[in-house]
């Protein structure tokens, strides 16, 4: 090697350390990145030539730009990613439902109920008062209008749920798009034997903000591509090509929206019951189930109230002689087709048979598809029986019950149909007009004897009675069986207090979710740190260190030349 290999060599040190400069540089400005991945520069000899007896080398290369990346530790942290995202999602949620119940500050349902029968308890002492009469009515009417309010804002609420997840999914749809499109550029780039560092640490950040809203998880490719999926195992990115996500109102509940899936083809596939991590697994969960259930259980409880003070009221009378007056308006039986139905069935309208026994239960259809249904009591948790379906013919249910509800139609296997006769009743619970108008037919007493008050005595025992809870017996096909009530397990105060410690519950458990998966995600943060992330003293000390070599290459190039003047000045 002559005196311009040297020279040379020095040219390849002053590259190899201006590239480590560059990288520590682009580990430095980044620092603040939780994206990005720490970088090294590999360096090494090249290859040496031969001077006779012996190898002189010939300088330094870059191997390779290289990061510090853990796949085994980004797929824990994805994991931690969407379940942390769900807590918290939960936890906020709770805290709504919580604020909503209102039973902490003395000024909920419980108060309102224990007014409402001290009213009839003030009545039955004083039945011809016309005080106590104008303060059972509005009491009765402060009842109704509480219920009615928790109930319209639980549905406001389930509503809220709803369009957070139709936010979500041109979000999701758009990071699947930019994943595809960063498969891509990492696939040319890398093909041409360039390295996609910086790609690649910003296609792992957009799937780690998709792990935020739904539970993925990914494969990388020989080809160095990347497949998204969500846990069910349906594609949202493979390689360069998207699946989309997609939502419609769902016509038996407009306030709720199913998520569809479109394959390669464009065919749609309903996945509402498949999602199931991420900020839309705890929306979905909330909509379709803890909401849907503090709704029923307001329901059964509005539903109940109102029966049984019908009853006795019904039964009364009034001053001026009336009887067979309700106080409150009626209950009306329905239900609602599950947003996952596939066949054409659904829910005619339905009546009252018998407003004195009628089971306020809730009930859940289940069709086979092979001419049968299964009957399950969702409250109870019990399954009731299976009958015989001929599709297409209307067939009516729940006589035995004290109401009537018909489905019509052919529902197909997996197909079910929620019905109750207390549908809906606390957020339509209103005082009946007949009695809100003319307190002369407010019935305190059992007879027409002036001073009696025994029915207003019995409504204000309904306060202690347990009313609610019972259990049903019965012998023979839901279709002719005749049903009776046995004693019930709670009073009116006791079942909404369980509601309401339910949800307190609940939202005790989303906190301690939500704090264990924060434990977690530090911990996690913190070996991702050490692996991954960028130490300003350590990236000072190799720039340091680069730039000695960068100076010490540049001096040896001076020497070079002044080794080369030396010669040509020979004369």
């Amino acid at each position: 090697m002559n005196i311009y290999g040297a020279m040379n060599t020095a040219k390849w040190a002053l590259l190899a350390n201006q590239t480590g400069i560059e990288v520590t540089g682009q580990n430095i400005a980044n620092v603040n990145n939780t994206d990005y991945t720490r970088q090294d520069v590999n360096m090494q000899a090249q290859f040496p030539v031969n001077q006779g007896n012996h190898f002189i080398g010939t300088g330094v290369t870059i191997a390779g730009v290289t990061r510090r990346f853990d796949q085994f530790l980004f797929n824990q942290r994805l994991e931690n990613n969407f379940n942390l995202n769900q807590w918290q999602a939960r936890s906020s949620l709770m805290d709504r439902m919580d604020v909503i119940m209102n039973e902490a500050t003395g000024a909920g349902v419980n108060n309102q109920m224990s007014q409402f029968f001290q009213g009839f308890y003030n009545l039955a002492i004083n039945p011809s008062g016309a005080t106590e009469r104008r303060d059972v009515v509005e009491k009765g009417k402060g009842l109704a209008l509480k219920v009615s309010y928790v109930a319209s804002e639980l549905k406001r609420m389930r509503k809220d749920v709803d369009l957070k997840v139709t936010g979500a999914i041109p979000e999701v749809n758009r990071i699947s798009r930019e994943i595809a499109d960063l498969n891509k550029v990492i696939h040319e780039t890398e093909t041409n034997g360039a390295v996609a560092n910086d790609y690649r640490d910003r296609r792992e950040g957009l799937i780690k903000q998709m792990s935020n809203l739904v539970d993925v998880s990914y494969f990388e490719q020989s080809n160095g591509e990347v497949s998204v999926m969500m846990k069910n195992g349906r594609p949202l990115a493979v390689g360069q090509d998207t699946f989309t996500l997609s939502t419609t109102q769902n016509a038996s509940d407009p306030e709720t929206s199913s998520v569809y899936w479109a394959d390669s083809a464009g065919n749609r596939v309903n996945i509402t019951g498949e999602i199931a991590g991420g900020q839309m697994g705890a929306w979905m969960a909330m909509r379709d189930t803890d909401v849907t259930k503090a709704l029923n259980d307001l329901d059964s409880l509005s539903g109940s109230i109102i029966k049984e003070v019908n009853r006795l009221h019904n039964g009364g009378f009034g001053i001026d002689g009336s009887t067979g007056n309700n106080f409150f308006n009626g209950l009306t039986p329905g239900g609602r087709a599950a947003a996952l139905n596939k066949g054409t069935g659904t829910i005619g309208a339905g009546s009252i048979l018998n407003p004195d026994n009628v089971n306020t239960d809730h009930f859940r259809l289940t069709f086979d598809g092979a001419g049968n249904y299964t009957v399950r009591n969702m409250d109870k948790g019990a399954t009731e029986g299976t009958f015989a379906y001929s599709a297409g013919t209307p067939i009516t249910f729940f006589q035995d019950r004290g109401f009537s509800i018909s489905i019509s139609g052919a529902p197909q296997a997996g197909d079910f149909f929620d019905i109750s006769a207390v549908h809906n009743s606390a957020f339509t619970m209103g005082m009946n007009t007949t009695a809100q108008n003319d307190l002369n037919k407010i019935a305190a007493g059992g007879t027409q004897q002036w001073g009696d008050g025994s029915v207003a005595e019995k409504i204000a025992t309904l306060q202690y009675a347990k009313a609610m809870g019972g259990a049903w017996t019965a012998a023979g096909p839901v279709s002719s069986a005749t049903f009776t009530s046995t004693s019930g397990i709670y009073t009116f105060n006791d079942f909404y207090g369980a509601v309401v410690g339910g949800v307190g519950a609940s939202s005790k458990a989303a906190k301690d979710g939500q704090k264990m998966q924060e434990a977690v995600a530090n911990q996690l943060g913190n070996l991702r740190e050490q692996v991954s992330g960028v130490a300003l003293d350590e990236e000072m000390v190799n720039l340091v260190k680069f730039q000695r070599a960068y100076q010490a290459a540049a001096k040896t190039i001076t020497t070079v030349d002044e080794m080369v003047q030396t010669l040509l000045a020979i004369k």
